[in-house]
């Protein structure tokens, strides 16, 4: 019997929590792998559960599970997120700034969600009451001074993803053949980078050429960025399969 990680055994308690009480729960922010791992839980046992944490594009989420007797579009962000609009008066801090500061008032990491920078002002995706300890107490950021202020989730600019979609011809899905024509390397190269530890697929390390990647699988390589394997659609007379992919840009 596989062990279960720290994570599921997480997901499993709220999932239980939610279904005994008839009551919403949720998680902390989970990391792209973290919510990858979760889903691979949650989709065969048709749980009720989604994932949010601002907009589609979000990078970081919270788990939501909600009882049967309430519809996936009964979930708003508004109801379990906070945001605080972050204005420095005199140059342009980082994100890494902004989150070395606001990590410095005590606030735990996995309170945090995105963190979007447009020109001099920072949009906080937060859980409460992660906020409140934001907005009474940040007062730097790095060496710069700051106003903060309370907005809606809706108002955050939410940066959109843009994707190019990818069609190319492989012999098999292996790992190095797919990663060399989604990033337009030779698979020799790409090889190289599986081998270095470069790679990630379902953003775990994978450093084995002839991994197999399968419908929906997430690929990125150091250096080169992430994509999508959406599919197969077709096959040639000699044999290749003919892939599609969304490559983020």
């Amino acid at each position: 019997m596989v062990k279960e990680s720290e994570l599921i055994r997480r997901m499993r308690d709220l999932n239980e929590r939610s279904e005994r009480s008839a009551s919403v729960t949720h998680s902390t922010f989970l990391t792209p792998a973290e919510q990858y791992e979760a889903e691979q839980w949650i989709k065969p046992q048709n749980i009720n559960a989604v994932f949010i944490g601002g907009s589609s594009d979000s990078e970081r989420k919270i788990a939501v599970f909600y009882p049967v007797y309430m519809d996936k579009a009964d979930i708003q962000d508004s109801d379990f997120l906070s945001a605080v609009k972050i204005t420095a008066g005199f140059g342009t801090p980082g994100h890494r700034d902004y989150l070395g500061s606001i990590l410095g008032l005590g606030i735990k990491r996995e309170w945090i969600g995105d963190i979007i920078i447009v020109d001099n002002i920072a949009y906080v995706i937060c859980l409460p009451p992660s906020n409140l300890t934001i907005l009474s107490d940040l007062t730097h950021v790095s060496r710069y001074g700051v106003r903060c202020e309370s907005v809606s989730v809706q108002e955050v600019p939410m940066p959109k993803m843009n994707v190019k979609h990818i069609s190319f011809t492989v012999q098999s899905r292996r790992l190095d053949a797919v990663i060399g024509c989604v990033f337009g390397i030779s698979r020799s190269r790409a090889a190289k980078l599986i081998s270095s530890g470069a790679v990630t697929l379902n953003y775990q390390e994978c450093m084995k050429n002839d991994a197999y990647v399968d419908d929906g699988d997430v690929i990125s390589a150091r250096g080169f960025g992430k994509a999508i394997l959406i599919g197969q659609t077709g096959q040639s007379r000699k044999g290749r399969i003919f892939l599609s992919a969304d490559r983020y840009i």
